[in-house]
């Protein structure tokens, strides 16, 4: 299955389509008028830098995420359900390349699916698609990994993503250095799930808090809508 996006990012000419069709596709306007974005294209100087989700190979952030909230598919995607959820943000710490935004008003975090409704469908992301530039491509991993590779030796560009945390689903090409475009450092070795999963004693206690806190907050929800459902 296609689970990769490859950006060139000699190609992006920082239009950010990408993130009005995100927006569009995924319903988002909300987050969006407060400045949380799934996708987003900052313009510098010496280029673009590309701020999305990387959907890791083995994602710092699933590691430690105490509910299970945050989940790495199968087929590559790190998804996210908010109906879990209990805001607890560590993943917002725990992510190297900053990537998922605590939303206050919701009590949720904003991070990029893959939109993986469309390619559970066999269809590009929304933002691949959208492209007007051609700067976003989409495949197979091994794909799309050989076309960076093949790309990077013949016109002498940076490849980011390929070690980084392990590896990720979104290579990004480069003319300048990453870190220079904004792009984190990040080592090429994950946070180990087993070691990041195993909670400290001294930390069980806020987990344990919290997770009750969200279980009640849906618990006082799904009554109050029961209650207003039987007025009707």
């Amino acid at each position: 299955m296609k689970n990769t996006i490859l950006i060139d990012n000699r190609f992006c000419t920082s239009c950010n389509t990408c993130l009005y069709k995100c927006v569009q596709e995924n319903r988002v306007h909300e987050p969006g008028k407060r400045g949380l974005f799934r996708t987003f294209v900052y313009l510098k100087d010496e280029g673009q830098y590309h701020k999305r989700c990387m959907h890791c190979k083995e994602p710092s952030c699933v590691a430690v995420c105490p509910v299970q909230a945050l989940t790495k598919s199968a087929y590559g995607p790190v998804l996210y359900d908010p109906a879990i959820c209990i805001g607890c943000q560590q993943c917002v710490g725990a992510c190297p390349f900053n990537i998922p935004q605590y939303d206050a008003a919701t009590t949720k975090i904003v991070k990029c699916s893959l939109c993986a409704h469309r390619i559970t469908e066999n269809k590009e992301p929304a933002c691949v698609e959208a492209c007007p530039t051609s700067a976003l491509l989409f495949g197979e991993y091994d794909e799309m990994l050989a076309r960076a590779k093949e790309l990077a030796a013949a016109h002498k560009l940076n490849l980011y993503g390929i070690e980084e945390n392990g590896g990720t689903h979104v290579l990004i090409l480069t003319a300048e250095k990453p870190a220079v475009l904004g792009y984190p450092k990040v080592g090429n070795r994950s946070v180990p799930p087993k070691k990041t999963s195993k909670t400290s004693q001294s930390s069980l206690p806020l987990i344990a808090g919290l997770t009750l806190a969200g279980f009640k907050k849906f618990s006082d929800r799904r009554a109050k809508i029961e209650a207003e459902e039987a007025e009707e």
